[in-house]
């Protein structure tokens, strides 16, 4: 990746710093200290609007499950297609894990959104 816009001294700090985390209690209690709860819920929520776009749910559902506006969830659709490839590698490691379902779920989107 190459964006000046994020790539800075400051930014590549801050992504070895999430790559030193070991443990999910230890990545709760940073990203407590380093964000506000509104951004952790703010970010936890677009990576399950990625988790269920994924899954071919439709714009409306995801909005109403998540509380996302259907803005968001077409950012997130941009990213999670014509992005970095940033959600799709980690989706796709999730998914390994089992810790999201797999991407071949039953659930279709409507085409026309």
């Amino acid at each position: 990746m190459d964006d000046p816009r994020i790539e800075t001294p400051q930014a590549d700090l801050l992504m070895r710093s999430v790559l030193t985390l070991e443990s999910p209690e230890e990545a709760y209690r940073y990203f407590q200290d380093l964000m506000t709860v509104s951004e952790i819920k703010s970010l936890a929520t677009r990576l399950e609007v990625a988790v269920m776009l994924r899954r071919k749910v439709t714009y409306q559902e995801i909005a109403r499950r998540t509380g996302a506006s259907t803005a968001t969830v077409s950012r997130v659709n941009r990213a999670l297609y014509y992005g970095a490839d940033g959600y799709l590698s980690v989706l796709d490691k999730l998914e390994k894990q089992g810790l999201i379902p797999p991407a071949d779920g039953e659930e279709k989107r409507n085409e026309s959104e």
